[in-house]
């Protein structure tokens, strides 16, 4: 993806995720700050807040009219189409793009034949695509939208906004903390990165942090993959509100991951909320921002020294995660280049749209 000029230019864009179950948000009066209610301004819902818009359950609370929508899609096909249409229907541009936008998740929700008859027919209505991961952009260009038509746009992390800088001294700082938690969902390879965790924790004789919502069981099964820590583990064992769980994040040196599903790469986002560095993985953030530490470029041994020497040398560690919040801004991963970049899609979008009505 180029770098993105940042201007005066912007947009305003809303998000639909059609007749689901996430709450309205309005951010039209401003970005909230963390711990308001309401959704925070992450993932999808980045969209809308970085431009000022609002975040939809229904088309019909889109009343007052955004430059553009973009309609989040899920399996139910015949929603997503009914979405689409109607926001068409009131001149609205429209563009679609995956909840759910993993590799495998892609291939999951279109498993059956009605379910892709449905797919393209939402395509061809919708003025274009956002892909927000590598196998989201095949896919959009494997049935039959136009490049042009698709486009590349990272959901975007507010680092740059006041009161969404999570950074702390670097004194304050110290060890690896694990990303993920899950063991039943096979591409977070979470057993693989407690396993690396384990042996960077000790060759950089650090503190380990780790997430076990599962309990004694879920205990004995990290302590089983880690091995022994000198430095010791830290249990996180409760579900944490998000400004929390960024303050752990941000306690660390670096969070260390191994996701291999192609998601958009929260993690990575959180660690640039946090000025941190990640390593390992293949989101779409990490591979952005934390290229030099992603997946699978980077070899599991590649990845343990570089995780050991970020640990062991605050120089390298400092000019990493430096260097990784300046990449973002030029990359459409801060709020700022993200609304460039979305008002760049827009105007190009309405371009294509009038050259082709006349």
């Amino acid at each position: 993806m180029p770098d993105v000029a940042i201007d005066d230019a912007t947009v305003r864009i809303d998000v639909i995720n059609p007749w689901g179950r996430d709450a309205r948000v309005d951010w039209r009066g401003g970005l909230t700050a963390p711990g308001a209610p309401g959704h925070p301004p992450i993932n999808y819902w980045a969209w809308a807040a970085a431009t000022g818009g609002e975040f939809h359950q229904r088309p019909e609370t889109v009343t007052t009219a955004p430059d553009a929508v973009v309609v989040l899609l899920r399996w139910r096909g015949l929603a997503n189409l009914r979405a689409v249409r109607q926001l068409k229907s009131r001149g609205l541009t429209v563009f679609v793009s995956w909840k759910e936008s993993g590799a495998a998740q892609i291939a999951q929700q279109l498993r059956w034949p009605w379910m892709r008859w449905l797919h393209r027919r939402v395509l061809a209505a919708a003025d274009g695509a956002f892909a927000t991961t590598e196998p989201g952009s095949r896919h959009y260009l494997d049935y039959g939208l136009p490049p042009a038509r698709v486009h590349a746009v990272p959901t975007p992390y507010a680092f740059d906004e006041p009161g969404w800088d999570f950074s702390q001294p670097d004194a304050a700082r110290s060890g690896v903390i694990v990303g993920t938690r899950q063991f039943d969902v096979p591409s977070r390879r979470h057993a693989e990165a407690l396993q690396l965790a384990g042996r960077v924790a000790r060759a950089a004789n650090c503190r380990l942090t780790v997430f076990n919502l599962d309990g004694p069981a879920g205990r004995a099964r990290v302590q089983a993959l880690t091995g022994e820590i000198p430095a010791g583990i830290r249990w996180i064992e409760q579900r944490l509100a998000y400004p929390d769980f960024l303050r752990e994040i941000a306690a660390h040196r670096l969070v260390l991951q191994r996701d291999a599903g192609w998601v958009p790469g929260q993690i990575a986002g959180d660690a640039l909320l946090c000025g941190i560095v990640n390593v390992g993985g293949n989101g779409a953030v990490q591979r952005l921002a934390f290229p030099e530490f992603a997946e699978p470029e980077c070899s599991e041994a590649a990845l343990e020294a570089a995780a050991i020497r970020l640990l062991t040398d605050l120089p390298a560690w400092r000019e990493a995660a430096q260097g990784a919040r300046v990449r973002a801004q030029h990359l459409g991963l801060s709020f700022a280049s993200s609304r460039a970049r979305l008002a760049a899609v827009v105007r190009a979008t309405n371009a294509l749209a009038a050259a082709a009505s006349r």
